[in-house]
């Protein structure tokens, strides 16, 4: 299969299964594309308990909602998206804003989580 992925000066942007299910992925892309970052290769798919326990087996025993991550991304479709950007790693983190939504709402309230 064809990718247009370049695989340097990129990072991955995951779309989870809850925002694929609710119709906002559509609202997620744009808010990317606006906020200035290239996105060059896009693909949807569903990811098995196996594969993203061994992807997030960093995380384990380190955050509290390990076992409800897992259970939600495995939930249904994903959208993977390959985004670049001058110092993309950076500039996503600070676009993104903190891992906890509802903290992410009180301390970074205009970012994209």
């Amino acid at each position: 299969m064809q990718t247009t992925a370049v695989l340097n000066n990129c990072s991955l942007v995951l779309i989870k299964p809850h925002i694929v299910k609710e119709g906002l992925a559509g609202q997620i892309i744009d808010m990317i594309l606006e906020g200035g970052f290239e996105i060059s290769a896009m693909e949807m798919f569903n990811l098995s308990k196996p594969v993203v326990e061994e992807f997030l087996s960093v995380y384990k025993g380190v955050l509290p909602e390990y076992l409800p991550l897992i259970e939600q991304m495995t939930s249904g479709p994903m959208i993977a998206l390959e985004v670049r950007q001058e110092n993309v790693v950076l500039a996503l983190r600070d676009f993104c804003g903190p891992h906890d939504p509802e903290i992410a709402k009180h301390l970074r309230p205009n970012t994209i989580r």
